[in-house]
C-alpha cells in the first residue's frame, strides 16, 4: 500500500497522466522522460521481490489481452522510448515474456465493444482472450449474467495480497464470488479517485491562508460546512450583465455532475449497500442520505456553483477553473493533467473531498465507474495459466513499476506545492466501492438527478426507489447463486 500511494503522489505532482479523461476518452502524453526504465530500478535482494513468489513456468504460448483503448498504455509497450511509464511497462512485458515463455498480444477496443464481445465469446464457446480489461460498469452487465470467471477460484491468484485492491474485492464480491478486480495490475487505477482542487491565488485574494486548508485536512476538519463557508458569496457577475454564465463570470465551485454529485455524496460518508457475511444488504439511514443531500444542495445550488449537466460543455467545468474563475474544482486525479489544470498560470493545491462533519473518521475517495478493471471469461479453459500471468504482471508492477514511478518522477519534477503531496495520501487511502453505484440501482442517481434538477428535497422519491433497489439487489444475489 505504501508503494502504491507513493506512486500516485508522484504521478500527480509530476503531471504524468497514464490514461485519458474518465468517461470522455481524452488522452495526454506522459511528459516525464528517462533514458531507460531499467536504469531506474534500485537494487533489491531476491527475497524482497514479490515477483519471485510466482513460480516460473515455460508455457510456450500467447497471452491475449482485450483492452480498453484509453487504458492500453498499462499493457501495450513495444520498445524503450525514453518515456518513463512506457519504459517500465515494456520492461515488465519483456521480463514476464522471457520468464514464462509467452508472447503478449493485445486487441484494443472501446469498453462497450469489449462488454458485448465477452458475451459473444462465451455464448459462442470461443476463448480468444485471456484477460478482458474494461470498466466497472461491465461488472453489472456481465458478472450478474454468468459471463465472468470467479477469480477467487483461480488457485494461481492470491487476491488477499497487497497488489490487489482489497476495497474493491471486499465490496464488489458476493458470496465469495469475485468477478472483477484491480490493483497493481493496473498501475493507473487509483487516478480515477476524486479530489478537490483549490486556486491558491483566489484564496489569498480572499485574505485566507492556503496552509489553513491543509491544516484543516490534517486535523480532520475539512468538512462540507467548511467548504460552504469558503464558497459563501463568491459566485458573482464579473461583466455586469446581471447574468451568471460560465463564459464570463466567477464561481465558488465548479464541477461535472456525473462525477461531483457522486464524489461529494460518497466523500461525505454516504453509502447504500454494505457487505454482511459475504452478502450485500441495503443498509443506510434515510435521514443521513437526506442530510448529506441538503449540504450538497447548499453548496451546489444555493451558492450558485457551476454544476455542468451538458456533456457538450463538459470541458468548460475545468476551463473555468484553469482560467482562474473559480475557487474550487471537483475532479478525478487523472483529470489534473488531461484538463490542463497542471498548466494553469495560477498556483493550485490538491485536497481530499470534504467529510460530512468532524465526527466522520476518515476522508473517503470515490472511485469513478470508468476505472480500468480486469475480468476473465467464464468459459476460459486454462485459468491457472491466466492466474499465473496476472500474478506475474501484478507483482512485477508492485515491485518495480509503482515504486520507480515515485522515485524517478519526484527527482525530475519541481513540485510547486509539497503539501499537496501529503493530501494525495488522504485522497487514495480509503477508496469507496458501493454496489449500488456500480450495479446502477437508481439510488445514487437520485443524488445526481436531484441536484441537476435543483430539487430542494429527494425525500418523496427515495422511499420508492429504495423498494425498487431492494428488489434488484435480491435479483442480483439470486443470479450469483446460479453461477460458478
Amino acid at each position: 500500500m505504501k508503494k502504491t500511494l507513493s506512486a500516485i503522489l508522484a504521478l500527480i505532482l509530476a503531471g504524468s497522466t497514464l490514461f485519458g479523461m474518465v468517461a470522455c476518452g481524452e488522452t495526454a502524453d506522459d511528459p516525464v522522460v528517462v533514458t531507460s526504465a531499467a536504469t531506474t530500478v534500485e537494487a533489491e535482494t531476491e527475497q524482497e521481490l514479490a515477483y519471485n513468489t510466482v513460480e516460473k513456468q515455460q508455457f510456450d504460448r500467447d497471452f491475449v489481452i482485450y483492452v480498453r483503448e484509453d487504458g492500453a498504455r498499462q499493457f501495450v509497450a513495444d520498445s524503450y522510448t525514453g518515456v518513463l511509464f512506457s519504459d517500465l511497462i515494456y520492461e515488465r512485458n519483456i521480463t514476464v515474456e522471457k520468464d514464462f515463455d509467452i508472447t503478449f498480444k493485445h486487441q484494443l477496443a472501446s469498453a462497450d465493444t469489449i462488454n458485448s464481445d465477452i458475451r459473444l465469446q462465451v455464448s459462442g464457446g470461443l476463448t480468444d482472450y485471456d484477460l478482458y480489461d474494461t470498466n466497472l460498469f461491465s461488472f453489472s452487465s456481465c458478472a450478474h449474467s454468468g459471463y465472468c470467471y470467479n477469480l477467487a477460484d483461480i488457485d494461481t491468484i492470491d487476491l488477499t495480497t497487497a497488489w490487489w485492491d482489497q476495497a474493491c474485492i471486499e465490496n464488489l464480491s458476493i458470496d465469495g464470488k469475485t468477478y472483477i478486480a484491480t490493483g497493481d495490475l493496473h498501475p493507473a487505477s487509483k487516478l480515477t479517485t476524486s479530489c478537490m482542487v483549490v486556486n491558491k491565488k483566489v484564496l489569498i485574494n480572499q485574505q485566507k491562508k492556503v496552509d489553513d486548508l491543509y491544516d484543516l485536512v490534517t486535523d480532520g476538519g475539512w468538512t462540507l460546512d467548511v467548504m460552504y463557508e469558503y464558497c459563501d458569496g463568491l459566485t458573482m457577475d464579473l461583466n455586469g450583465d446581471d447574468i451568471i454564465d460560465y463564459d464570463h463570470d466567477f464561481y465558488g465551485y465548479t464541477s461535472w455532475y456525473m462525477d461531483s454529485t457522486f464524489s461529494m455524496f460518497y466523500g461525505a460518508g454516504g453509502r447504500f449497500v454494505t457487505i454482511v457475511d459475504g452478502l450485500p444488504e441495503l443498509a443506510y439511514s434515510v435521514e443521513n442520505v437526506l442530510d448529506i443531500y441538503d449540504k450538497l444542495y447548499a453548496i451546489m445550488i444555493e451558492q450558485k456553483a457551476f454544476l455542468c449537466t451538458d456533456v457538450a460543455l463538459h470541458a468548460d467545468t475545468y476551463q473555468i477553473f484553469t482560467e482562474g474563475r473559480a475557487l474550487f474544482c471537483d475532479a478525478t486525479l487523472n483529470k489534473l493533467n488531461t484538463m490542463e489544470i497542471t498548466q494553469m498560470s495560477d498556483p493550485y493545491g490538491i485536497l481530499p473531498i470534504p467529510k460530512y462533519d468532524t465526527n466522520q473518521p476518515e476522508y473517503l475517495g470515490f472511485v469513478n465507474g470508468s476505472s480500468v478493471m480486469g475480468m476473465v471469461a467464464s468459459n476460459n479453459k486454462d485459468v491457472d495459466f491466466v492466474g499465473t500471468i496476472l500474478e506475474a504482471m501484478a507483482t512485477f508492477d508492485y515491485d518495480k513499476v509503482t515504486p520507480n514511478l515515485f522515485e524517478v518522477s519526484t527527482k525530475l519534477q519541481a513540485a510547486q506545492d509539497p503539501a499537496s503531496a501529503a493530501m494525495v495520501d488522504y485522497i487514495v487511502r480509503n477508496r469507496i466501492y458501493d454496489l449500488a453505484y456500480f450495479g446502477e440501482f437508481g439510488l445514487t442517481e437520485l443524488i445526481r438527478d436531484g441536484l441537476a434538477d435543483k430539487k430542494e428535497s429527494i425525500a418523496s422519491i427515495l422511499k420508492t426507489n429504495t423498494n425498487i433497489a431492494s428488489k434488484k439487489l435480491k435479483q442480483i444475489v439470486n443470479k450469483y447463486a446460479k453461477h460458478q
